[in-house]
């Protein structure tokens, strides 16, 4: 009888515990708590490793000032630090109440937000995955990652400031797309894979020294296409930006792009050519 009545209670809207031992979020759960350490209302708090699915949308949008509130946070809240996480957006989306105007965008508003769709904090020995889900709207920044993060598949647009952002770590960010946000697309350490910058009011990918972008594309963006410092640029197409092409600096190596059509030319600083390159017709 208590199997029985314990199975039931798994099946229940809002638990925090699917029956494949994942830990269940949803709107549901965020305003009255989601799991042990998680306090209720936004952020959701993952305080303990291990997997969490999304099972609806989260909506920030009915919280006071809710441009300044993150819908998810990991680690070092009020507790000992998740280490290892894993976070399945199950196609789901959450949502913030920034809108931005213009393509590439030219403002946005409410500004000066300082919320995240999903924020981790700061543990050197964490590793965090974050999958299959769209972030709209956020006050700051789509995902803010400060370990080292795995993220693939999600889509972030119209936040007030970047797309992705992480200042820690080797993250890896493979099939995302960082669509007209306030600030640049992504600006991060690591690597950015088969992704997409389009129509951010700032440069479409910055990188900081040693990072690797490939196979991506980065169009039509306020500022530069690509910051490549130090970095290896590989495999990927650079159009239409307002500003440089692409700016190099640091010892950067670049081979098999296609770099065209940006007003403030194709290319500023140098780099070693490591295979062709082309700058509209010609080799460069």
């Amino acid at each position: 009888m208590l199997k029985r009545f314990l199975a039931l209670l798994l099946l229940l809207p809002g638990s925090a515990m699917a029956v494949d031992g994942v830990r269940e979020i949803n709107q549901a759960c965020a305003l009255a708590g989601c799991f042990p350490g998680d306090f209720p209302g936004f952020p959701v708090t993952i305080n303990l490793s291990g997997s969490f699915r999304l099972t609806s949308d989260l909506d920030v949008r009915g919280v006071s000032t809710p441009e300044n509130r993150s819908a998810i946070e990991v680690g070092n809240v009020g507790g000992s630090p998740a280490l290892d996480v894993t976070i399945d957006m199950n196609g789901f989306a959450i949502l913030g109440p920034v809108s931005c105007t213009g393509n590439p965008v030219t403002s946005c508003t409410p500004v000066g937000g300082t919320g995240d769709g999903i924020r981790t904090n700061g543990n050197p020995e964490a590793k965090i995955r974050i999958f299959n889900g769209l972030i709209r709207g956020m006050g700051s920044s789509g995902i803010d990652c400060n370990e080292t993060c795995f993220v693939t598949d999600v889509i972030v647009e119209q936040s007030g400031s970047e797309g992705f952002a992480d200042s820690n770590g080797e993250s890896i960010y493979t099939r995302c797309v960082a669509r007209r946000n306030g600030a640049s697309g992504f600006f991060v350490n690591g690597q950015v894979r088969d992704s997409l910058a389009l129509g951010n009011a700032d440069t479409g990918i910055f990188t900081n020294p040693d990072s690797m972008i490939i196979s991506s594309r980065s169009i039509e963006n306020g500022g530069n296409g690509v910051r490549c410092s130090t970095c290896s640029l590989l495999d990927s197409l650079i159009n239409d930006n307002l500003g440089v092409g692409v700016e190099f600096s640091g010892r950067p190596i670049y081979g098999r792009n296609l770099i065209d059509g940006n007003d403030g030319g194709e290319i500023s600083g140098s780099a070693l050519q490591v295979d062709v390159n082309r700058c509209g017709v010609s080799a460069c």
